[in-house]
């Protein structure tokens, strides 16, 4: 489906299966509930053509939503959600083979991955999905 490198490493993700996406989108919806006017400036300054004022103001905003996010949700609820979004991703290994992320193992140490890998994941699985919530006019 899509390829990102974040800082070193390359990470890959293919589009879940249809009940997989829909619990996980069920569970973005609630907690979502503080960032959700964000989500268009997020996504902005995501793409590959995106200007660098434009991707500033996306990593900001991306920053504040998950503050709102996190001050506001159980940590262990939140610490699974970001781990099972993250782990919808695969990741390029030395050897050139891509295999699924297991979150502790490919992320102690490199926690400034985290959020990139997070906002990649729900850009390509639900892009379409965060589309729809804002042209609904859904807010907080």
């Amino acid at each position: 489906m899509a390829e990102k490198k974040i800082n070193k490493r390359v990470f890959k993700t293919e589009p879940m299966l249809a009940t997989n996406a829909i619990i996980l989108q069920a569970r973005l919806a609630k907690v979502l509930g503080p960032a959700i006017d964000r989500i268009g400036e997020i996504f902005a300054g995501r793409g590959e053509n995106a200007s660098e004022e434009a991707k500033a103001k996306s990593n900001a905003a991306a920053i504040a939503a998950f503050s709102d996010i996190f001050s506001k949700s159980d940590p262990r609820e939140t610490a699974n959600l970001v781990k099972d979004i993250v782990e919808v991703a695969m990741i390029a290994r030395p050897n050139g083979n891509y295999e699924n992320v297991d979150f502790d193992n490919d992320f102690t140490g490199e926690l400034g991955d985290v959020m990139p890998v997070v906002i990649f994941v729900l850009r390509e699985q639900f892009g379409d999905f965060f589309s729809a919530l804002l042209a609904s006019g859904v807010r907080k």
